[in-house]
């Protein structure tokens, strides 16, 4: 489930990139810059990949997917066509920073 997405758009108006908070077993978060079509996704132990050949269209099917996970695994994990790399792991707060973003979220939901 999505739990907070923010678009950063310059003065312009041209939209620079897409940070999005999931409610997911596998991923915390993902940032999109549609300029390159690079997506990070920021998994649940905190590492984070990037993929490329993201296309608008591709990245908004995967954040309407019912799960992202499963979305994910099926149609971007070990594609040929989204070469990946590892660029870095968030920093344990950083990861308890984002769950609790999605805890407060739940919270809302029941109120």
């Amino acid at each position: 489930m999505l739990v907070k997405r923010k678009e950063y758009i310059e003065k312009d108006g041209v939209r620079k990139y897409i940070e999005t908070i999931f409610k997911s077993e596998n991923i915390l978060k993902t940032t999109y810059f549609p300029d390159s079509q690079r997506l990070y996704i920021s998994f649940s132990r905190g590492d984070t990949y990037s993929y490329e050949n993201i296309d608008p269209e591709f990245y908004q099917n995967f954040e309407n997917a019912e799960s992202h996970g499963k979305f994910f695994y099926k149609n971007i994990n070990k594609k040929s066509q989204y070469p990946h790399r590892k660029e870095y792991k968030l920093l344990p707060y950083e990861v308890e920073g984002l769950r609790e973003v999605v805890e407060n979220h739940k919270s809302e939901e029941d109120e």
